[in-house]
């Protein structure tokens, strides 16, 4: 007759850090394949898109600006355009509506010795510098009244609904077990 004797340790937390890493590991790659999908749904031409269909994007800025990024602390992962490279315009795009109408800018009298705008970058944007001529002073006003000028003559643009997330993540949504089955070793 054989007798054997075994001893078993549960080391909990050993267990729950093996978790938190496959679980930020599969996050990461769920994030990544739903990324590629709403990056290769967006196509670069000139022409708009048909409305319910992804935005097209002429210059390919809103393709460049997708980013996926896993948080360990909460478990999870966000994904999408940032917004310092394609703004508030995906909002738009995604989800449909109507752009706000740009504020005008405050009407100031400059004078010699203040900084104030002295040329225009691209609409909205100037290149500043101290005042030191009243020719400048003036100029500066005049930027400023022609720049509110050009905003009150625009109007809010409509857009349609074109979303490009959703769909990806729609794509994928079966998909999704899979990238965390067998991760924890």
């Amino acid at each position: 007759m054989m007798h054997i004797r075994t001893r078993v340790r549960f080391n909990a937390n050993r267990v729950k850090k093996k978790v938190d890493q496959a679980s930020f590991n599969s996050l990461g790659h769920a994030g990544g394949a739903i990324r590629k999908t709403a990056y290769r749904s967006i196509r670069k031409r000139k022409n708009p898109s048909r409305p319910g269909s992804p935005p097209s994007s002429p210059t390919g800025r809103l393709r460049r600006s997708f980013r996926y990024e896993v948080d360990r602390r909460t478990p999870g992962v966000v994904i999408g355009p940032v917004n310092e490279i394609s703004g508030q315009l995906w909002h738009l795009h995604e989800f449909g509506g109507k752009a706000k109408k740009r504020r005008r800018l405050k009407r100031h009298r400059f004078r010699v010795g203040q900084h104030g705008p002295i040329r225009a970058i691209r609409p909205g944007k100037f290149a500043r510098i101290e005042l030191r001529t009243a020719a400048q002073a003036n100029r500066a006003r005049r930027l400023i009244d022609e720049e509110n000028q050009r905003r009150g003559e625009t109007k809010p643009g409509r857009y349609p609904k074109r979303p490009f997330m959703k769909p990806a993540l729609d794509t994928h949504r079966a998909q999704l077990p899979k990238f965390w089955r067998d991760s924890v070793k």
